[in-house]
């Protein structure tokens, strides 16, 4: 049976993972690693490079047709305004409060070449739960997939590339 190891609880599952995250924003290691600690302020949800260019860490849910969903962690990049905001509203639990806004992609997601910078609307969610992500293009294969889902198959396929 198919499986893996959690990279955040160290136990193995005897099922495929239903979520992939990238760590960093693709631009966060277009800086050479000497610079990071210079240029970089960054945590597990938010990130700035040299002072302007701001991303804040979510998910993309893709629904699967058993009634599951399949979900990226990703960054997108986003205003220097939307970023104060989300870390205002962050800060003081007001995440209900504070407006859709958008941003691009800041990770090349594997199984869809061309998704890095595409424009995304960022939802931000109460309860300390990562923004959500949702593809405004309505050609790319992702903001296809996001919208009509995938099959089981597929969201096994999703995984391959990273096992």
């Amino acid at each position: 049976m198919p499986g893996f190891q959690c990279a955040t609880c160290g136990r193995q599952h005897d099922h495929l993972p239903r979520d992939i995250a990238y760590r960093r924003p693709d631009a966060y290691f277009d800086v050479p690693a000497e610079e990071r600690e210079r240029r970089i302020e960054a945590n597990d949800d938010c990130c700035m490079i040299d002072g302007q260019l701001f991303m804040i860490r979510g998910i993309l849910y893709v629904p699967i047709d058993d009634g599951e969903h399949f979900g990226w962690g990703v960054w997108a990049t986003v205003s220097e305004d939307d970023y104060c905001g989300y870390l205002d509203a962050w800060g003081n639990d007001e995440e209900d409060e504070t407006p859709p806004f958008v941003g691009k992609i800041a990770n090349e997601i594997v199984p869809y070449p061309g998704s890095r910078g595409l424009d995304v609307t960022v939802k931000m969610q109460s309860g300390g739960e990562r923004p959500r992500f949702t593809v405004i293009s309505d050609s790319h294969p992702l903001g296809l997939d996001q919208r009509h889902g995938v099959s089981a198959e597929r969201a096994h396929d999703l995984v391959a590339d990273f096992q």
